[in-house]
């Protein structure tokens, strides 16, 4: 049976919505923006009408923040909360890993901002260069600046001096090392110590800082395929001062001391996998190999993580007789991600989602379609992605193996990584999402239309985001009768969007899990007493908390909000007044007036159309007549932004069996209204 009755004080008035004037009224006489096509529903294609909104836009959803292999910087954090050592922290993320210590070996930066650059140090007391054999002095009281240029097999030093009458330029400075004429590298010192001496270098107007020396010399970058040679300038320090600066950049400082020891050794295991490269350099400066600012962060060093650095001096993890490639990310969103190396195992994570500030779960839900054209132009117009995923984690079948981009001109298969660097996205980990309530019920990354047919089949009818079909796919051969289909979104907690029928007769609520290409996966009783609604709706996650609810009226005019849970159940209900029994096609249709929470629409036995208006966290504000002449009008559903313009629509079935989508304007208005089909008289829409 239904939940009984919350304690909770109703936030809706007792009477029935007021009439009021619409401030802009949308009437079935409304212009069309252009004719449909006659003929059934699943002529897809053929139902074309209108053009695309400039603001078309698809949704994702994702977990995870970075590649996931190797360490959850945010799990080491939750693991250290819990109690764990850094070396039990380091068994776990590395598995089959063994404890070694290296001392405090030299590591090469190459710093990236000087790639190709001739670098600039300031002069000091005491800089010197080398070539390695001989060290020259760079002493002249009226230097300001220093640099080596290359020449045909070589360098040559030039200092930027002030004459005696005041004139400032750069001359060539006469060394006492011929050597450096036919060197193959020179190397800036400071007053003789490596491990303290900090250099200033210029590039362009920016001054960076950086303790060790500074090399200036020909290096290489390989990629797939082939391999580029130029000059840059390499950061040359024990690798200790080399981690004062990586780990506070990598992990907060302030964090448990266990997890920050962690991530020292995991830098220094990572850094130290790299040691002794024939390029020139052993590690980058940026993402690409681990973050490395120097000194010139707002705060590079930190007394808490050189503590770690420290207490880990030597540390790193090896396998079998090399030091482990330790990789390392953000969060992995409570799913390690696996590899061909041994110690990177696809596992659940128990300690990533621990903090709830973690960026584990993330949303991009309106990447413009404009970006996966513009870099894959070979599509043409984009119309759907079809996704391969790993199995891996629970939620949503896993991080994405393989992506195919459809579109007007063809198709074309992408890595997920390519993908994710080129639309900048924070992980692999993703699903398509329909625009605001609606379903993607295909997983094809826009909103989808589901409706049974006379004969019991049940068609999804896949939106195309700008006012059209991209055609229907059968989701079930024999599908009960009900009077609505829901489309709640993902009520199971998989991910995966699924769809819920109710039976007037037992009174059975049956969920009909997704797959997410348009099928149903299983179907299972989730409640039961539900006949005694006389309206049932599916407003996605009405009350804020990232749950998808349901709502059901009863037969007093009662409202209540039945919150899920997450993981296909709910809490206690809660009620929304009362009121609502005189409202005929209830449905949720998202933030329509662009205050950021999800409403409802609804008609009276006038045919006069309510904007029922609920808050972000679920509050009930109030409603309000946006239109008349809606009497013989049925089949009232949400789709989200059907003609991406970037507003969510209603879209409803007149007398005749066309299909309209009213266009919202984003603020609580309609603009106006367009024919997306004909032949929909006997179906029975999903809401």
């Amino acid at each position: 049976m239904p939940a009984p009755a919350s304690t909770l004080a109703a936030s809706a008035p007792t009477t029935a919505p007021a009439v009021e004037d619409a401030t802009r009224r949308a009437t079935p006489a409304a212009d069309t923006l252009a004719t449909q096509t006659p003929g059934e529903p699943e002529a897809g294609a053929d139902a074309k009408v209108g053009v695309a909104g400039s603001a078309t836009v698809v949704g994702l959803r994702g977990r995870g923040f970075g590649h996931g292999r190797g360490m959850s910087q945010w799990g080491a954090r939750g693991a250290a909360s819990q109690g764990l050592t850094a070396d039990q922290i380091l068994a776990f993320y590395y598995p089959n890993t063994v404890k070694t210590d290296i001392g405090n070996p030299e590591v090469r930066v190459r710093l990236t901002a000087f790639d190709s650059r001739i670098p600039v140090v300031a002069a000091e007391p005491g800089l010197t260069l080398t070539d390695g054999t001989c060290t020259a002095e760079l002493t002249a009281d009226n230097a300001k600046w220093w640099r080596v240029s290359p020449t045909t097999g070589g360098y040559k030093v030039e200092g930027y001096f002030t004459s005696s009458t005041g004139f400032e330029s750069w001359y060539q400075y006469p060394s006492t090392c011929p050597g450096f004429s036919t060197a193959t590298s020179l190397t800036f010192v400071g007053d003789g110590s490596v491990e303290s001496s900090v250099l200033k270098t210029l590039n362009g107007s920016t001054q960076r800082e950086y303790r060790g020396a500074l090399r200036y010399a020909r290096v290489t970058t390989r990629y797939t395929g082939g391999q580029s040679s130029f000059h840059s300038l390499v950061n040359v320090l024990p690798m200790n001062t080399y981690l004062r600066s990586v780990v506070p950049a990598e992990m907060p400082a302030s964090w448990a001391l266990e997890a920050v020891k962690a991530q020292a050794v995991a830098a220094r295991s990572y850094a130290a996998a790299r040691l002794g490269s024939p390029d020139g350099w052993d590690v980058c400066d940026t993402t690409a190999c681990q973050v490395y600012p120097g000194l010139t962060s707002s705060n590079p060093e930190h007394p808490n993580s050189d503590a770690a650095i420290t207490a880990t001096s030597g540390h790193v993890r090896k396998y079998g007789s090399s030091v482990a490639l330790t990789e390392f990310s953000s969060t992995n969103g409570g799913f390690t991600v696996g590899s061909n190396l041994a110690y990177q195992v696809a596992k659940a994570d128990p300690y990533d989602g621990i903090y709830a500030d973690a960026p584990d779960t993330w949303a991009y839900l309106t990447m413009p379609v404009t970006a996966i054209e513009n870099a894959w132009p070979a599509i043409g117009t984009f119309r759907s992605a079809e996704l391969t995923r790993d199995n891996k984690g629970a939620w949503f079948g896993g991080r994405v193996t393989w992506i195919t981009l459809y579109g007007s001109a063809g198709s074309v298969g992408v890595a997920p990584e390519t993908f994710r660097s080129r639309l900048n996205l924070r992980s692999t980990w993703f699903i398509p999402v329909g625009s605001s309530v609606g379903s993607d019920f295909s997983g094809n990354a826009f909103s989808d239309l589901v409706a049974r047919d006379a004969t019991g089949r049940l068609w999804s009818y896949r939106g195309d985001g700008r006012g059209s079909w991209l055609g229907r796919t059968e989701a079930a051969a024999a599908f009960p009768a009900a009077p609505e289909i829901l489309a709640p979104g993902d009520f199971s907690g998989d991910g995966i969007p699924d769809l819920m029928t109710r039976s007037t007769s037992t009174g059975a609520l049956t969920l009909h899990r997704g797959t997410a290409t348009g099928t149903i996966a299983s179907a299972s009783q989730v409640g039961s007493g539900w006949h005694s609604f006389t309206a049932v709706v599916a407003p996605g996650d009405l009350d804020g908390d990232g749950a998808v609810d349901i709502l059901g009226r009863d037969a007093a005019g009662v409202m209540w909000l039945y919150p899920g849970n997450g993981a296909g159940s709910w809490k206690a209900r809660v009620s929304k007044g009362a009121g609502w029994g005189s409202l005929q096609e209830l449905e949720a249709v998202g933030d329509f007036d662009g205050d950021g929470g999800t409403d409802l629409m609804a008609k009276n036995s006038a045919g006069t159309l309510y904007l029922l208006r609920f808050s972000a966290t679920g509050a009930y504000l109030g409603n309000k007549a946006i239109g008349a002449g809606f009497g013989s009008f049925s089949g009232f559903t949400g789709m989200g932004d059907v003609d991406g313009d970037g507003a969510v629509d209603l879209v409803t079935r007149d007398s005749t069996g066309k299909l309209w989508a009213y266009r919202g304007t984003g603020t609580g208005t309609f603009t106006t209204r367009l024919a997306i089909g004909s032949g929909w008289n006997t179906l029975t829409f999903g809401s």
